[in-house]
Order: C-alpha cells, then sequence, then structure tokens
C-alpha cells in the first residue's frame, strides 16, 4: 500500500472550507483511492501546518492515476493558489503487520 500524505500552509485570508469539501467527495469519484482523511490542524503549536491530506492506494500507479483525475486537477490549482507552503511524502506501508521489520 502507498501512504501519500500532503501538508499544507495556507496564505493569509484564504478560506479553504469550498476546498476542503471537495477533497473529502475525492473518494466518491476517484476510485483509485483505496481511503482519504482531511482535515485542519487542531493543535495549534508553532510547528503545525494549517491542514493534512492523507491517502492510500493499493499501487504507485494508482496515486498517478489520482494525481492526473480530473476530479483532482482543479484541486490542485486551488491548493496552489490558497498555500503559502506545500509539502508531501509518500512511502509504502507492509499490507500485512508480520511484515514490517
Amino acid at each position: 500500500m502507498i501512504r501519500h500524505v500532503v501538508l499544507f500552509r495556507w496564505r493569509a485570508g484564504f478560506d479553504p472550507g469550498d476546498w476542503l469539501e471537495r477533497v473529502r467527495a475525492l473518494p466518491e469519484r476517484i476510485p483509485q483511492l483505496r481511503s482519504l482523511d482531511a482535515g485542519p490542524d487542531v493543535l495549534g503549536a508553532d510547528r503545525s501546518w494549517d491542514a493534512a491530506v492523507v491517502a492510500d492506494f493499493d499501487r504507485l500507479d494508482d496515486v498517478a492515476a489520482y494525481t492526473d483525475h480530473p476530479a483532482h486537477r482543479p484541486l490542485i490549482a486551488i491548493s496552489g493558489a490558497g498555500a503559502e507552503q506545500i509539502a508531501s511524502v509518500d512511502f509504502e506501508i507492509p499490507d500485512h503487520p508480520e511484515d514490517q521489520p
């Protein structure tokens, strides 16, 4: 399984409400998504980012299909316009706990 994590720091004045609603609707529109969670930071610590998206996929090819999907592309544009910073990481998670070192 591939876990895709994206962190956002929003520009002052950006309201991510519509963006978040649309992100949370992606699993209904993109079949390659195994799961998706998204939300604003609730801690507000100095090192906190404003929001995160965590999505799981079966394969790397599924991440590529998600990235280029017509339902996802407009959200990339909104994120880019509203974000001061965006960070992401994609990493592999073994499907079975016994496969972990």
